[in-house]
């Protein structure tokens, strides 16, 4: 939320410093006396004021591109009206559109337009002034485009990325610690309006450290990530899989009653401890399931189900040592 909001707050700023750039440029036509020119960029001093104004006024909504695509649309199309009056001036104005379209609109969209504005710009320049301008000024605007769509696909990389880290536990792969609260908090407040059902299964691998000393960390960390890749398989679409502690996995169920969160439960734990993992030769889990209550809050919901879990695993040891006997 925090990175959206800065996001928002640099495109209100850079519209705002466009209006007042197009502003000074018209001020300099008017003096070179190209008043038909002054009248064309004047459309789009209002057209980033307004973009300004409806982004600064949605701020705290879900942001829409609808008024970029309008805005990087109606820049496009008046560069090429003028165009044909004066072809150096209009193009050296479009070689920027690449660089703007990017920042304010998604990489599929924004490719798709500066596509279409290369390949209008070409056939205007060759009618008018023969192929090689046309030739040339084709390749100008690829090559910026060309650079512009790698900026933007390494940003996108690099945001996914962090977002991933931000998100996801290092070592299984599962999300992690923080991200689970945030979910369940969400997934909570989404049922108190929908009265739907949320479970959550706790998983833990049984003798943990002892799998430690003796396979070794570097083995763990091998296995721990097939362990969640096995374990999300067997979840449905929609279910999530969190790691609160080194051996502690928590999925979470939403749309899911009791009943069918205990099936799910067994359904799990059984394919889990038969699945051949190396280098350990046997896996033992122990698991317990707890269902949202009205009214219940995702710290009381967490601790019913860790104290399940709790008496989950001491009833077993008291029957193996029972057995042992």
């Amino acid at each position: 939320m925090q990175q959206q909001q800065l996001t928002l707050r640099i495109q209100i700023i850079l519209y705002v410093l466009a209006a007042l750039a197009i502003c000074i440029l018209m001020v300099d036509q008017y003096r070179q006396g190209l008043y038909s020119l002054v009248l064309s960029s004047a459309i789009g001093v209002p057209a980033f004021l307004f973009s300004a104004v409806f982004i600064y006024i949605n701020r705290d909504h879900t942001p829409s591109t609808w008024v970029h695509h309008v805005l990087i649309i109606l820049l496009a199309i008046l560069a090429l009206y003028q165009l044909p009056n004066y072809p150096t001036l209009m193009t050296h104005y479009l070689y920027a559109l690449p660089l703007f379209s990017f920042f304010c609109l998604p990489i599929l969209n924004a490719t798709i337009i500066n596509l279409v504005v290369v390949l209008v710009t070409t056939i205007m320049m060759w009618s008018n002034l023969g192929w090689q301008e046309g030739l040339r000024s084709g390749i100008n605007y690829s090559l910026f485009l060309g650079s512009a769509w790698c900026y933007a696909y390494l940003t996108q990389i690099k945001r996914s990325s962090l977002r991933r880290l931000a998100l996801t536990d290092q070592i299984s792969g599962a999300y992690n610690k923080r991200h689970f609260y945030h979910t369940l908090d969400r997934e909570i407040s989404r049922s108190e309006n929908s009265n739907d059902p949320i479970s959550l299964i706790a998983l833990t691998v049984d003798d943990y450290h002892q799998m430690l000393d003796i396979h070794g960390r570097r083995s763990i960390e091998v296995f721990l990530p097939v362990f969640t890749e096995h374990a999300r398989n067997l979840i449905r679409a929609g279910d999530e899989i969190f790691r609160l502690e080194e051996d502690l996995f928590i999925l979470l169920l939403p749309h899911c009653p009791n009943d069918g969160a205990i099936v799910l439960m067994e359904r799990i734990k059984r394919n889990l401890q038969q699945q051949s993992w190396d280098p350990i030769p046997e896996l033992s889990l122990s698991t317990s399931a707890a269902t949202w209550s009205t009214g219940e809050t995702a710290q009381e919901l967490q601790k019913r189900l860790l104290q399940s879990l709790t008496k989950q695993q001491k009833t077993t040891l008291q029957i193996a040592a029972f057995s042992e006997q």
